[in-house]
Order: C-alpha cells, then structure tokens, then sequence
C-alpha cells in the first residue's frame, strides 16, 4: 500500500518548480511523524516528464537567509528536503536545475514486510497496530481520511497456483492467490492469540496490509 498526503490512501503526484519552500513544509511535514516506525515508510521521490533526464544530475536549490542550500535527487528519484522548523518559517524561494513544469514529486507511504516464505501471523498484526500508530500521529483530518486496514496482503507473481496455509492447531487453512497473485489474509483475534505460523508456496514478491 502506498500512500499519504491530504488523503492517506492515494499515491499522489504534483508539479515542482520554482515555489515558496513552505510549500514543500505542508507537504513533507506529516511524513517526518512516521519516524521510528518499522513497517511503515514515508517516501518522497521526484521524477522528470522527460525519460532522457538522468535524474541524479537533478538538484533544486533553496535561496536560504544562511546561503543557498543544494539538494541532489538520487538515481531513483529519492530526495530528502531539510525540513525544518526554521527554514519553514523563513520560506526561502525553492527552485529546480529543471525547466519549469518539467519534474513531479510524488510522495507515498510504504506499508510493508520482508518478503519471506514462512511468516508468523503477528506480522501482519504489528503492521496494522503500527499503520494505525501511525494515523494517530497525523492531524485531525489525516485522521479521518485514512483508511483502516482490512486484511494482511501477499502477493505472488500473477498467473501461478501459489497459495499461502496457516497453520492452525485443528489443521491448515490454505488460501489461493487470485488470477493476479494476490492473497488476502483474514483478521481474526483467535489467530492473534494462537499467532500461528503461515506458510507460502513460494517467495512472495510482497508481504503488506490490504485496505479494501
């Protein structure tokens, strides 16, 4: 699941040019509270609607009181704004090596787990205890317009019979990918207590929440 910003639940993507650098603050801000968080991971990343750009040869650059701030872009796109109190408060211009209109930030939340083919059950508990520490973190209308998670999610590669089987003390239960790899694993606070162990047919490309 990736998502956040004035909807918790979509992936967005804006234009960045040149603009006021409290503009990135209301927009980075919020995923500086996941911090400290084990499965949920903010990422901001930038890319150029040109495929030719190279876009660790992509900075912007901050026109600070204290002198001007370079910030290089990483080969996939990633970057880290110094988002900070002060600097917010200044609101320094904030422009891009790039012709305007020409780069997008886009800005997620990862909610994931190591892929593994063996997993105990609380793993797909703790993400969802830690998804909703991490709604609590957000301001009131974060708050109401995040979704809840409805179910621990593995997907397979698309097309193959894999399934994963939990472990139940009265036998396994197993759950077949659908015709796009996907297996959604139930909530159930009897599993939670028992945290059996799930076993997958084969490596799973991703292990995360469902939120429909």
């Amino acid at each position: 699941m990736r998502a956040w910003l004035v909807c918790l639940a979509a992936l967005i993507a804006l234009p960045v040019s040149a603009r006021p650098f409290k503009d990135m603050c209301a927009i980075v801000e919020p995923m500086m509270k996941l911090s400290g968080l084990k499965y949920v991971k903010p990422s901001v990343k930038v890319k150029s609607k040109d495929p030719k750009v190279q876009l660790q040869s992509v900075f912007f650059t901050i026109e600070a009181k204290a002198g001007t701030i370079r910030v290089p872009v990483a080969a996939d796109g990633a970057i880290a704004f110094p988002v900070a109190g002060p600097l917010c408060a200044e609101n320094p211009n904030m422009e891009s090596s790039q012709p305007p209109g020409s780069m997008e930030m886009t800005v997620s939340v990862e909610v994931s787990a190591p892929p593994a083919q063996a997993l105990e059950y609380r793993v797909f508990t703790d993400m969802k205890a830690e998804w909703d520490e991490a709604i609590s973190r957000q301001d009131f209308m974060y708050r109401v317009l995040a979704p809840g998670a409805k179910a621990g999610h593995i997907a397979f590669e698309p097309g193959r019979a894999a399934f994963a089987e939990v472990r139940l003390p009265q036998g396994a239960r197993r759950f077949m990918a659908d015709d796009k790899g996907q297996v959604r694993i139930p909530f159930d606070d009897a599993w939670k207590a028992l945290n059996p162990v799930i076993s997958l047919s084969e490596m799973p490309r991703k292990v995360s929440l469902a939120f429909k």
